[in-house]
């Protein structure tokens, strides 16, 4: 993990957290257009780039591998008890395989869409939260 100055946290926090709702737009948009398997992974691309815009809000680090990313799931559901968002996290990673695999169909994709519009309207939230705080320095 890289950790950015306390200057930089809020600018890239913010860029994380607008590229994440443009995914989030995008996905509906390629689903609407009949591209299911590119919806899905831009619906992952929206949950990993709301985490990276946590994992940068509260702590000034940028997340760059997958399992780094996992991991700020982990420690989301273990802080606020959200299991829910965490299967909702589950989903748009099983979207993101599946852009490779393409055996979900577009009502799946459309089902989970739902859950992980959620789930970054969550996270959101928690970034606007930390970045009226001082990031920790753990």
């Amino acid at each position: 993990m890289t950790v950015v100055s306390v200057e930089e946290r809020k600018e890239r926090a913010e860029a994380y957290l607008n590229q994440s709702l443009s995914y989030l737009e995008n996905a509906s948009k390629a689903l609407a257009n009949g591209y299911p398997e590119k919806s899905g992974e831009f619906l992952w691309g929206g949950v990993a780039t709301a985490l990276k815009a946590l994992a940068m809000a509260k702590k000034g680090v940028e997340l760059r591998k997958h399992r780094q990313i996992w991991g700020l799931a982990h420690e989301f559901v273990r802080e606020t008890g959200d299991t829910q968002l965490y299967g909702a996290y589950r989903e748009a990673d099983s979207l993101h395989k599946n852009f490779y695999e393409g055996e979900l169909s577009a009502e799946d994709i459309k089902m989970s869409a739902a859950k992980i519009g959620e789930l970054i309207t969550k996270l959101k939230a928690l970034v606007e939260e930390a970045l009226k705080e001082p990031a920790s320095e753990d």
